[in-house]
């Protein structure tokens, strides 16, 4: 396996899952009748499988008993809203790796937390 092919069988489920914890648990009374989740369009079957399992079995652990949820894959150049979070991550990625603000600034208003992840951590994959 690649170092291509590990990132999408371990590294972003693994993602995933961390962002449905934090979205959710800040959440927790929000009253949904149902949990949409929504992907880029994953073109290999292998990928699309190991994205799918992850966000099922996060939404499993995190989610009251009997709650609906559903998973969807749209094209992020046709989906409005995965382009939206695609600037969003673009924005703080130019602020926190390269020190610069006005994208983020434009967002900011609509920004409810920030977390990094890799704060603590020493290994480094990319």
């Amino acid at each position: 396996m690649s170092d291509h092919e590990s990132i999408y069988i371990r590294f972003y489920p693994e993602m995933i899952g961390y962002l449905l914890k934090y979205v959710l648990h800040r959440e927790p009374n929000a009253g949904a009748e149902e949990v949409i989740v929504i992907t880029d369009t994953i073109t290999l079957k292998k990928k699309r499988q190991s994205i799918k399992k992850a966000v099922k079995l996060t939404l499993a652990s995190i989610l009251p008993p009997g709650q609906k949820y559903r998973i969807m894959h749209h094209d992020s150049r046709s989906h409005y809203g995965l382009q939206i979070a695609d600037y969003c991550c673009w924005a703080v990625f130019r602020r926190c790796e390269r020190g610069e603000s006005e994208c983020y600034e434009r967002i900011e208003a609509a920004v409810r937390g920030n977390f990094d992840i890799f704060q603590a951590g020493m290994k480094y994959y990319y």
